[in-house]
């Protein structure tokens, strides 16, 4: 079983372990992997070399390269990331050909801290399993992929390892990457340095020069390198007579390939094969490993992250306040939720709205749907309407519409809205929660600052899902802070829980207290750039659940959009708008096994809201 196959959860392709390893056996597989050791050290071996990895170090395997990790002795943390070839293909068609090596014996340079620190941000976006971390995680290593195509494609010899090689010229480091990936397809071939000199269209003389330069070999010694390698994975995977292995991969004669093969392997072929199939990956040699729990881990994945941020001042300073706390879902409750939507229309809503308002109401779930009358509105027209909503399975009420006084502020139009409304609705004892449906339609303006849940022309705005949201929590309180709310429920006798996080500052929540202008709402919410990560762990039964979060942020919202356009005056500089901005937020849905504690994370940078729904599974 030396062959390795990587299975990929839920079409996410990356494949990740953080652990403190004793032995992870000798095995290879298709795809490419990422040694990172967090804390300690482990001894890795490739091919040929054996490699003390320790702190900081990063080491990539590449496709079909045998390799094994093994403890030292002392306790370690490693980060092994597999990343589906297959996946990561479709942007880079070069990657099963590619060699990296990102390990140097020189110490760290600029450009391993900075790969460094983009595999530390994957691994704590997976650790913390923050809103939509897996395309944020894919997102991430199509980038981590083009540094290393940039920088890591290309190695020396140094010694008795091989390490990568830096080189400042592009032109030449380009050329040498394709030069190594022909020789290891093509290893098993006839190759000749004509072949490669025609394919470069350069004398033999010049490449042979560039090879040795680049490699500290020459071309029949490469080539012979590459098969010695090649020749691991039937050496250890197969019974082939070593006549057959020297055959297969390229060598004209059993001696020859038994020669290089001692070259580099210290010891000849069979008994390279008696000493280390034993240790090969199989059903009874599966490896020795133990998880760490999330919450070390991100604390691991964290001092990391601040020891590079701090040798490079030139970062800019952003608040991060990190909570970790330990739900008793048995607390008693601190207040009751039990609140009921009226939603108030009027005439003008109906004819602008046609008969798409039934719907958007619908998914409000009121209890009620009020009816607002102007003096001008005719008793036929009201009682149309009424009929319409009754039949529609409304309760309705109806009042002469009063003038209201309201604080205009555009805050009302952004993610302000919606917080303001969580942290006032959630901490109030009213039951009933009334809101304006649609904005007046006063003016040709978009948004103005109008605390309506849609614009005049039906677009939803952040706090529309807010509405949605809060008419469908019932339960108790049992957890509460600032930043946080913790809600037990139950459906059919069983208790189920929502989490409501949010970040703001006091800036935030004033814009839906005082007046405020476009201008005034727009910088204070680009301003806000500190980040929140809570981490709760909590005492559910055992069992599947089903983990619901949904994220609103500053950036999927009718403000931000026309925000970015320099906010038009009027509907008809943008007549499509309704139909093609999708305001709603964001959704990202798992399920989860819980044997023992349950841990969820949430991470939240900028102003912005995310709500998590924590179901067992029937």
């Amino acid at each position: 079983m030396l062959f390795e196959k990587i299975t990929y959860q839920d079409d996410f392709p990356l494949n990740i372990t953080i652990a403190n390893i004793k032995e992870y056996p000798i095995h290879y597989h298709q795809d490419t992997e990422f040694v990172l050791v967090l804390k300690g050290e482990i001894a890795l071996k490739n091919g040929y070399c054996t490699y003390l990895l320790h702190e900081g170090d990063i080491f990539t395997n590449s496709g079909h390269e045998v390799h094994s990790l093994t403890s030292t002795g002392s306790d370690n943390v490693v980060a092994v990331i597999q990343i589906s070839t297959h996946y990561f293909s479709q942007y880079f068609p070069n990657l099963t050909k590619a060699c990296y090596r990102t390990y140097t014996n020189k110490g760290h340079t600029k450009k391993h801290d900075a790969l460094r620190e983009k595999l530390l941000e994957i691994l704590l976006q997976y650790s913390i399993k923050g809103f939509n971390y897996r395309s944020e995680c894919t997102y991430m290593m199509v980038d981590v992929i083009k540094y290393i195509d940039k920088y890591f494609n290309l190695f020396a010899f140094e010694g008795d390892v091989v390490v990568n090689f830096e080189s400042g010229n592009q032109i030449t480091i380009d050329r040498i990457s394709r030069i190594i990936g022909y020789i290891y397809e093509f290893h098993s071939d006839q190759i000749t340095l004509n072949d490669l000199a025609d394919m470069e269209h350069l004398s033999t003389f010049y490449l042979s020069h560039i090879i040795k330069n680049y490699t500290g070999m020459n071309f029949r010694e490469f080539l012979c390198f590459a098969r010695v390698e090649w020749s691991e994975i039937d050496l250890l995977e197969t019974n082939k007579k070593i006549s057959r292995i020297a055959r297969d991969v390229g060598f004209s004669t059993t001696s020859y390939y038994e020669k290089y093969f001692r070259k580099w392997f210290g010891t000849d072929p069979q008994t390279y094969r008696e000493q280390h199939m034993p240790l090969v990956m199989s059903d009874i040699r599966q490896g020795e490993m133990q998880g760490l729990n999330s919450n070390e881990t991100i604390s691991i994945i964290r001092k990391s992250l601040s020891s590079l941020s701090s040798q490079n001042p030139s970062k800019t300073h952003v608040n991060a306040l990190k909570l970790e706390l330990n739900v008793n879902t048995q607390s008693p409750s601190i207040s009751t939720l039990d609140h009921y939507l009226d939603v108030h229309i009027t005439l003008d809503d109906f004819k602008s709205l046609g008969y798409s308002i039934f719907g958007l109401i619908a998914d409000l779930n009121p209890r009620r749907v009020t009816i607002l009358t102007e003096p001008t509105d005719t008793l036929s027209d009201i009682n149309r309407v009424k009929i319409l909503m009754t039949s529609a399975g409304f309760e309705v009420g109806h009042n002469e519409n009063t003038p209201a006084t309201y604080t205009v502020s555009y805050g009302y139009d952004s993610i302000a809205y919606p917080i303001f409304l969580f942290n006032r609705v959630l901490k109030s004892k009213e039951q009933w929660i009334k809101l304006r449906l649609r904005d007046p339609a006063t003016d040709s303006s978009i948004i103005k600052g109008f605390p309506a849940a849609l614009t005049s022309d039906g677009i939803k705005k952040p706090v529309y899902y807010a509405y949605q949201a809060l008419s469908a929590i019932s339960g108790e309180i049992i957890y509460w802070g600032k930043q946080y709310c913790v809600i037990r429920s139950y459906h059919r006798g069983k208790p189920f829980y929502i989490i409501i996080c949010c970040n703001f500052s006091e800036q935030i929540y004033n814009l839906c207290v005082k007046d405020s202008t476009v201008q005034n709402v727009k910088d204070v919410i680009n301003d806000f750039k500190d980040e929140v990560d809570i981490s709760m762990n909590m005492s559910i039964d055992q069992g599947m659940y089903t983990i619901m979060k949904y994220s609103l942020s500053r950036s999927n919202g009718i403000f931000s959009y026309l925000s970015t356009l320099n906010f038009p005056s009027g509907v008809h500089e943008l007549q499509s708008l309704p139909g093609i901005v999708s305001t709603q937020p964001e959704l990202d849905m798992y399920v989860e096994d819980v044997r023992a504690t349950f841990n969820i994370n949430f991470s939240i940078k900028g102003a912005g809201i995310q709500l998590a729904v924590i179901t067992p599974k029937e």
